[in-house]
């Protein structure tokens, strides 16, 4: 699994961008052999005006799965990364349980429905 995390309209930050990674690796550990390539944007979309504007997009790719893209608006760049990639690592689960399930029909069944 390869991980991509870039900042735009958002200072680079050495401690923001460790935090992600670690919190992708945690929540998305376990589908490592699932994922070919998670990307992550974190940015600013207001720029200097303020507000509740901090952005995180995460876009994960499998084979499998295919391609699944989240995004998430905080106030707090960390927030808007710990939501996004909490809730992109369940739309992931729900994604490989039916692609699992729909692999697991029998053939009788298939002619059943």
């Amino acid at each position: 699994m390869r991980v991509d995390i870039r900042f735009r309209g958002l200072q680079s930050s050495q401690s923001l961008r460790m935090y992600a990674a670690r919190r992708i690796h945690a929540h998305l550990g376990r589908f490592a052999q699932e994922l070919s390539r998670v990307i992550v944007r974190i940015g600013d979309i207001n720029g200097p005006r303020g507000g509740i504007d901090k952005r995180c997009l995460v876009t994960v790719r499998g084979r499998r799965l295919g391609t699944s893209t989240l995004d998430d608006v905080s106030g707090d760049a960390y927030a808007a990364v710990d939501s996004a990639i909490e809730r992109i690592a369940r739309a992931v689960a729900r994604g490989l349980e039916r692609a699992r399930r729909v692999h697991h029909v029998s053939p009788a069944r298939r002619r059943l429905t």
